[in-house]
């Protein structure tokens, strides 16, 4: 089993490379480097410096879209929305909301250089981190959803040949998810034109209401050659046994069945104090399904980052390191 973690949240390279080091002789193989729309404008070379002192000491690289656009996992604003509004998602309501539209060719466009970014930063693995459409409350979806903008009502006209309506239907349901899938199939199929391998990671639940409602579609891309998910027990208020197993088995599974590899997020923040042994259980279900890479989110506990920290950050960063050196059976 390989193990690696999220690193984020600075860009002195002095100080990285004190962590990396670290982080190496800890027994991790692969570092994974949030790379924001904010370390596209500003950080470019620096990013293209950290990856290549990752490299150097023999970590493999993974480069996640931090945010981007509002349509990925991670706690980064987007830019591209602050000056591009018409590019965001249109409510039925005619409310635009804090996420690109998955048809956006100009958001595609710069994805797409973002792309360019990371191979010349000489990463080893794009990770697509939970793309989802933008996230309503289960009280407000399907009353209210996403998109109807002018571009989705073109393409969804000639592609039904009727008027996207206002209220969800089926019709509406398989749009969207195929919406995001075509944005998938373009972007994944450039990144592995360009050398990078495509690792995909689903929210743990498959979702109407998110996008998302069946994993098999995406899994079916030629050029996806990993899949995984994260299911936070906590964060999602799930029983964790049941929940990281039920989870964990599906993403094995369909992993096997299409020829992938396969790898799952064990939550490492906002561990709440008294309950950091669940961790422990979270590794060993997942042990027990047989994946082969587990990573946690993220380094130290995320305890330099105050709003996701854990509550004892050393004590859940003691566990992660006794299981990544099998101290722990």
């Amino acid at each position: 089993m390989r193990f690696g973690t999220s690193y984020f949240g600075n860009r002195m390279l002095k100080h990285a490379r004190k962590d990396l080091e670290e982080l190496k002789s800890q027994g991790f193989e692969i570092i994974l480097h949030t790379y924001s729309e904010n370390d596209f404008q500003f950080y470019r070379k620096t990013m293209k410096d950290l990856v290549e002192m990752s490299k150097d000491m023999g970590f493999e690289v993974w480069i996640d879209p931090w945010g981007w656009g509002g349509i990925f996992g991670g706690e980064a604003y987007s830019g591209f929305l602050q000056m591009n509004m018409e590019e965001a998602q249109l409510s039925n309501r005619g409310k635009r909301k804090g996420s690109v539209c998955f048809n956006s060719e100009k958001f595609r466009h710069l994805m797409k250089e973002w792309i360019d970014a990371v191979k010349e930063a000489g990463a080893d693995v794009v990770f697509w981190d939970e793309p989802h459409f933008h996230e309503y409350q289960s009280t407000t979806f399907p009353h209210e959803w996403t998109c109807r903008c002018e571009r989705c009502q073109i393409i969804f006209n000639e592609r039904y040949n009727y008027n996207i309506p206002v209220e969800y239907n089926d019709d509406v349901s398989e749009f969207r998810s195929t919406s995001i899938l075509d944005f998938f199939k373009d972007l994944t199929s450039y990144a592995s034109e360009k050398g990078l391998r495509n690792s995909l990671c689903f929210l743990p639940e498959e979702s109407d209401q998110l996008g998302i409602k069946n994993y098999r579609m995406f899994v079916e891309l030629e050029a996806i050659d990993d899949i995984g998910s994260d299911p936070y027990w906590i964060v999602f208020n799930k029983p964790l046994e049941s929940f990281v197993k039920e989870v964990t088995d599906r993403v094995v599974k369909l992993a096997k069945e299409y020829g992938k590899t396969d790898h799952m997020w064990i939550q490492a923040f906002r561990i709440p104090k008294g309950r950091e042994n669940e961790i422990l259980k979270a590794w060993k279900t997942m042990e027990e399904c047989g994946v082969s890479t587990i990573l946690f989110w993220g380094i130290d506990a995320c305890s330099h980052m105050s709003s996701i920290a854990s509550e004892d950050p050393g004590k859940v960063w003691k566990i992660v390191l006794d299981i990544v050196n099998g101290r722990v059976k």
